[in-house]
């Protein structure tokens, strides 16, 4: 695999990771947090569906604990799938590229 596909498989890590800490930074900053959150939206919006169907969120009495399951939920899990899903896309086409 070449280094721009490694590249393009990480990239979705590289953007939750990135929407983590500006969230993080400015909720700890107590700036608004709107625009960055509705960014999240935005990223696990595709699989909004699928998160729903196995998210049991329970309520945790910790701020930090109940932070961090959100992150888990909304910027995490579906960079995972996106990586899978590129993954997939490209182990596909790979495969059809290859004659026999």
């Amino acid at each position: 695999m070449t280094l721009l596909k490694r590249v393009i498989i990480l990239l979705p890590f590289l953007i939750a990771a990135t929407l983590t800490v500006l969230t993080a930074g400015a909720d700890i900053a107590h700036r608004p947090t709107e625009h960055l959150v509705g960014y999240g939206f935005i990223f696990a919006s595709p699989w909004g569906w699928l998160i729903d169907r196995v998210a049991f969120l329970p309520r945790f009495h910790s701020y930090a604990l109940r932070a961090a399951v959100g992150y888990i939920f909304i910027l995490w899990i579906p960079a995972a799938l996106y990586s899978a899903s590129l993954w997939l896309l490209f182990l596909v086409v790979a495969k059809l590229r290859k004659p026999g």
